[in-house]
């Protein structure tokens, strides 16, 4: 049904993806000795560098992209099609390879374009945005158990019948 749980899990990953499409994921600040500060900003559409405040950089990324309209768009197809559980699980599961690739594919690139790439330099911001994006993965994991314990709850009244 759409009323259910699923559907507002659903609804949260389409609206954390969205917004880490316009808004950063992870702000790292690297200050030299020389007085050279160097500033990465890295959402999931663009990474940016800027040099004393100054873009040297900016990389749009295709790739990632694709990754997070795939993703927005499965679970958009799942919050769909409520009327059959058994597809609903079925595309749950594709939704999560494409989070699992989406999550992959940034840590990739977050160490290519960040060459001394250092959890400890992170802001909390950053800290924040990648708990998020690992947050999305959990929000589907929800979605399917939610939708097979519907489906099992069904199936046990229609043998009562």
């Amino acid at each position: 049904m759409i009323q259910r749980i699923q559907s507002v899990y659903l609804a949260f990953i389409v609206i954390i993806l969205s917004a880490f499409c316009a808004f950063n994921v992870i702000h790292l600040i690297e200050i030299d000795p020389n007085k050279k500060t160097t500033e990465y900003a890295l959402s999931l559409f663009y990474f940016n560098k800027l040099e004393n405040g100054m873009l040297l950089e900016s990389q749009l990324q295709i790739l990632l992209i694709l990754l997070v309209s795939i993703v927005i768009g499965l679970s958009i197809f799942v919050l769909i099609n409520f009327k059959n559980r058994l597809k609903q699980m079925q595309f749950t599961l594709f939704n999560m390879v494409a989070i699992l690739a989406l999550l992959v594919t940034f840590a990739i690139k977050t160490n290519q374009f960040i060459p001394s790439f250092n959890a400890e330099n992170l802001m909390v911001t950053s800290i924040i945005g990648i708990a998020l994006l690992l947050f999305t993965a959990y929000l589907n994991i929800r979605v399917f158990i939610l939708i097979k314990k519907d489906e099992e709850l069904v199936k046990s009244a229609d043998r009562i019948r």
